[in-house]
């Protein structure tokens, strides 16, 4: 999602006795409920970084979100302890990769520029300048649940040739570009230098759990409406301080404090102007991300 312009509905400010400024976290805290963006190597299995990750950095609990087989590379995003809960927000995001492919002999340029761009969601192909062969590379922008091997082989079927892909690699995540991961092994080096008392390094590879909803459209709430609502209580639109435009009904929204932090996932029942207009339920929640006792609870709004 491209940056979304914020709107205030009504002014309102935070207290900074309660919560915190997510990027201002101890990193204690974001051990317990962050994320690490991977570069995954080609090679192990999506569960077996995760399963890396929590030895080599002594957790409880690790999940990656959003699988890749173990021949392909790049964006794996995996949560720590309690931020494994991000993988509802990103798994389901969309994706987008970079590909190769080796098709049979034959075919001309054109023709499988042609093809390719028959295919809904296929952008950014590049053709190989010979007009017979055998290599090509392309991008695509896909929803969850897409795989690019199955595209490969329909690929293959309209150009009535033999086609394998050769290397893939998930370049976006989730808004997340794959110039924010981390190798493996800087990973490790980061978390040496912070058991030596140096957190410098381990900052630039762990992120707080807002990280993990940056492409969704957020909506701010006051101090005084966050406990009912980390409560499970469904979001009432005098509750909003601020929010962002763009927002559709059915959409799912990130609800957070006026400091940032993450407090639930929602569906919206109405559209941003709507928000603004209307005294009714603005978005039904799907799984609360804060502990109720983080802001005190004030039912006057």
């Amino acid at each position: 999602m491209k940056s979304a312009k914020w709107y205030t509905k009504e002014e309102a400010e935070t207290d900074p006795e309660f919560g915190s400024i997510p990027e201002e976290r101890s990193i204690e805290e974001l051990m317990e409920k962050g994320i690490m963006l991977v570069d995954k190597p080609f090679g192990p299995q999506s569960n077996q970084v995760s399963t890396w990750i929590k030895k080599e950095l002594d957790v409880k609990k690790t999940g990656h979100f959003g699988t890749l087989d173990p021949n392909a590379t790049g964006i794996l995003p995996v949560g720590l302890n309690k931020g494994t809960r991000g993988s509802k927000a990103m798994s389901k995001a969309d994706k987008e990769y970079i590909f190769e492919a080796n098709l049979g002999e034959g075919k001309k340029k054109a023709e499988i520029r042609e093809v390719l761009n028959s295919f809904k969601g296929v952008n950014k192909q590049v053709p190989p300048e010979k007009s017979a062969v055998k290599r090509i590379l392309g991008g695509v922008k896909c929803e969850s649940g897409f795989y690019v091997r199955v595209l490969i082989d329909q690929l293959g079927e309209k150009l009535n040739t033999e086609a394998e892909m050769e290397e893939l690699r998930r370049t976006q995540q989730a808004g997340i570009s794959e110039m924010e991961t981390n190798t493996l092994q800087e990973i490790v080096d980061a978390y040496h230098y912070y058991n030596e008392g140096d957190e410098e390094e381990l900052r630039k590879v762990l992120y707080p759990i807002e990280k993990a909803v940056s492409h969704l459209r957020k909506i701010a709430i006051k101090d005084s409406a966050v406990n009912a609502v980390a409560n499970g209580a469904d979001l009432g639109t005098q509750g909003i301080s601020k929010l962002q435009d763009g927002i559709t009904e059915g959409e799912r929204v990130a609800i957070t404090t006026l400091k940032g932090e993450l407090i639930a996932l929602g569906t919206a029942e109405m559209t941003s102007e709507q928000m603004f207009d209307k005294d009714d339920k603005a978005a039904t929640l799907e799984s609360v991300h804060m502990k109720p006792e983080t802001y005190p609870k004030r039912w006057k709004q």
